[in-house]
């Protein structure tokens, strides 16, 4: 997991702005299913209920279903945090002011163990970041890889 984390990391503070494929990756690198099989289970039942199609992968139903867009929406990145880092709290999230650090990003983001010291928090930095969304993903992703890395 830490390979797949440390990819999407870089391919995260690469992006200039919002990317479906990349939520897509995020969804799978933090257990969810994105979908992307070719091939579903087909159900004729006859129940309105039934969407008729179950993706072979994760065997849920998907109909009406989407990847959440983790790098446009702030409120979906703060709920990814809220999933898969129980404990853990926004210490920081906001716009450089000096101009010689916004070239690099304008967004900076730090994540923190509830109840640790404030250096307990620096895995989980992101320095700089397009947007605040993806400023608190890639804190995201740096603090599930230091968690895996504990273990």
């Amino acid at each position: 997991m830490t390979d797949t984390l440390r990819g999407l990391i870089e391919r995260l503070e690469k992006l200039e702005g919002p990317s479906t494929e990349a939520n897509a990756d995020i969804l799978e690198a933090t257990g969810g299913c994105a979908h992307r099989e070719t091939e579903y289970y087909c159900i004729e039942d006859g129940n309105d209920y039934d969407s008729g199609f179950t993706c072979k992968r994760c065997h849920e139903d998907t109909y009406g279903q989407s990847v959440p867009p983790y790098t446009a929406s702030l409120d979906a990145a703060v709920a990814l945090v809220e999933r898969v880092l129980p404990g853990w709290r926004v210490e920081n999230l906001c716009e450089w002011d000096a101009d010689v650090l916004r070239q690099r990003g304008p967004w900076t983001c730090d994540l923190m163990r509830r109840g640790k010291d404030f250096a307990d928090h620096f895995p989980a930095k992101c320095a700089h970041a397009p947007t605040p969304a993806i400023a608190l993903l890639i804190a995201t992703l740096k603090a599930l890889q230091e968690n895996s890395n504990e273990r």
